[in-house]
């Protein structure tokens, strides 16, 4: 939407104010001219003013706030494939509708911007959820930050292809042809979604037996069912919980300024023409596609090769993503007006390594507890987009004028949080299962048990096919050995579990009879 405002608003003409505040060596440039300044101005043909242009661009965060507990839930209930696909039709048919509204009233853009932010705000929880059902622990990286890497793919492809669309004025006026587009694209995945997906590999009538083996094996066979009951106030209480939250939402506050000011910050420091506009705000969402995915892999290899720990794994990912980025952030905010393209360097390297927080917190939930991804991504995003509300309304309140001074504070506002998400993260975050995330029949023998190394011996019992696979390797099998405390064999394992029943088995008789005689007084405390 931060391209499309700046294609489709009539801005109002500043040139005279923002010359004052340029420097003589930036008036004196090319893109800093007054001609150029000037030029800007009075070109789109909606007229809106800075604090209208904030409602339109934060009310869609209004609405994506209030379903994303609602959406983990449903999903958990209902399962995630329903859920999604009822709220990407709702927004793909808001989306077709927006260039109407906007020419009708904003009032009206508003309120279809909330509304789609209602429909979308099921659409992470949702994903979380299904993923819990299909990604297996070592695959959970890479497998999540594929799938969430289609957001950075829709900015890519929106952003630069919108200063394309902005210049298209022979179709509509050139601007709505990003929303029809966007739209049509969004219900044309919507067809697809439906015929291919499905809530767990149990109900999937066309996945290999081959692949389901392999996804129940490395998940040790528990298929995860439909949520009746959710364990909310231990989910609330636990500091693993808030690290991903604290996380998440020092990530998008810089992410949601990305996204619906950095087009601003283009073209009012920047100064770039807005086909450059599109373009160059596309360069710091292919870094991060890059990075997410490349870092995600090399993740879920050092885990699975007992290299790092997964709770060091997700600590060091969010290190980088936060630290980095902030001191890139800060020498953003001070490039000269006459070196844009350095601006555009060290925000595309910055917002790159940002994309280490998909094998971060954003990851984490399904660490923590599997069952529950959904829910506890719905709550940690509930949390998270507060500063989607909050960012374009900020910023707008921070840059009256749109000076290159103005824009050093935005830039040193997003460091500090940054930051402050780093060191928070570090110290509460974990990577293990949370105690009130373990069903009741998980613990006991499975826990205590120091499991002997079986790895040759199972490997031999293991058809050649499913050796074949990588959950039936040596070294995934190993990985589960020696993780308990008690040193028992499989026999001696089965004793202590069937032990029970030979006692059960021997007092049911003469309590029946003693029952009889005795008419049961003696017994009522077995009650």
């Amino acid at each position: 939407m931060g391209i499309a405002v700046v294609c489709m608003v009539k801005a109002v003409n500043t040139s005279t104010t923002v010359q004052k505040a340029v420097s003589e060596e930036c008036a004196a440039s090319s893109f800093g001219s007054n001609e150029t300044l000037s030029s800007q101005a009075n070109e789109g043909e909606i007229e809106w003013d800075k604090t209208t242009q904030g409602w339109v661009l934060s009310s869609f965060f209004y609405g994506y706030l209030v379903t994303q507990i609602p959406g983990g839930y449903l999903s958990g209930r209902f399962g995630g494939k329903r859920v999604m696909l009822v709220g990407l039709i709702i927004y793909g048919l808001v989306t077709l509708a927006t260039p109407f509204a906007a020419r009708v009233s904003s009032y009206l853009v508003i309120a279809l911007r909330a509304i789609a932010g209602l429909s979308t705000g099921v659409v992470f929880p949702a994903m979380q959820n299904l993923l819990g059902r299909w990604a297996p622990p070592y695959e959970r990286s890479k497998l999540a930050v594929f799938c969430f890497s289609g957001t950075m793919v829709g900015n890519v492809l929106m952003l630069g292809l919108g200063g394309f669309f902005c210049e298209w004025k022979s179709f509509d006026g050139g601007w709505p042809s990003m929303f029809y587009i966007g739209g049509g694209l969004c219900l044309l995945f919507c067809l697809v979604w439906a015929f291919t997906i499905y809530d767990s590999p149990a109900d999937h009538p066309r996945i290999s037996r081959r692949e389901k083996l392999h996804i129940q094996q490395a998940m040790e066979g528990k298929e995860i069912g439909k949520n009746t009951h959710v364990p909310w106030l231990d989910i609330m209480k636990s500091p693993a919980m808030w690290a991903i939250i604290v996380a998440h939402c020092c990530n998008n506050f810089g992410n949601y300024t990305l996204l619906t000011k950095l087009p601003a910050f283009m073209k009012e420091v920047l100064q770039f023409d807005i086909k450059s506009n599109g373009l160059y705000s596309t360069l710091p969402y292919i870094a991060m596609f890059l990075t997410a995915n490349t870092v995600s892999n090399v993740v879920d290899e050092l885990r699975k090769r007992k290299k790092v720990s997964t709770r060091n794994a997700r600590k060091i990912a969010m290190t980088l993503a936060f630290v980095i980025p902030a001191g890139l952030l800060v020498a953003t905010g001070h490039v000269p007006c006459n070196m844009n393209y350095l601006g555009v360097v060290f925000l595309t390297i910055a917002v790159g390594f940002t994309g280490f927080n998909r094998s971060g917190y954003n990851t984490n939930p399904q660490d923590i507890a599997a069952k529950y991804a959904g829910e506890i991504f719905g709550i940690s995003n509930t949390f998270a987009t507060i500063p989607g509300m909050v960012a374009p309304s900020l910023v707008n309140a921070m840059t009256p004028n749109g000076t290159a001074e103005e824009w050093q504070k935005v830039f040193y506002v997003w460091a500090a949080i940054f930051v402050f998400g780093a060191i928070f993260y570090l110290i509460f975050a974990r990577g293990e299962t949370q105690p009130w995330a373990v069903d009741e029949e998980d613990s006991g023998i499975v826990c205590m048990v120091k499991a002997v190394n079986t790895s040759t011996s199972v490997q031999k019992a293991v058809s050649e096919e499913c050796a074949a696979s990588s959950f039936g390797s040596n070294e995934t099998l190993s990985s589960q050995a020696n993780e308990g405390e008690i040193e028992w064999d499989k026999t001696t394992q089965g004793w202590v579990l069937s032990s029970i029943f030979y006692g059960y088995l021997i007092t049911q008789i003469p309590v029946d009879i003693s029952l009889e005689d005795l008419e049961g007084k003696e017994f009522c405390w077995l009650e």
